[in-house]
């Protein structure tokens, strides 16, 4: 994900204009080119945050359903 804060409403760069809340964008929205333009800009602050979060739940959650088939095997 990257997530994009403009030091001044509305500044515009590759072809959009950038709100001075944090937008986060999905992590192909931008090609590397214009990430580079984006993260060289000094009105810009531009940060890549993982995915991580999203990924850890997933492993629980398929984890949890491991564990509740292995105890339906037991039971039969």
């Amino acid at each position: 994900m990257i997530r994009i804060t403009s030091k001044q409403e509305g500044f515009r760069r590759c072809g959009m204009a950038h709100p001075a809340t944090a937008t986060e964008y999905p992590s192909d929205k931008f090609s590397k080119k214009e990430l580079e333009i984006l993260k060289g800009e000094p009105t810009l602050i531009v940060e890549e945050i993982a995915d991580e979060p999203a990924k850890k739940e997933t492993k629980k959650g398929a984890a949890k359903q491991e564990e509740s088939g292995d105890q339906d095997q037991d039971s039969k």
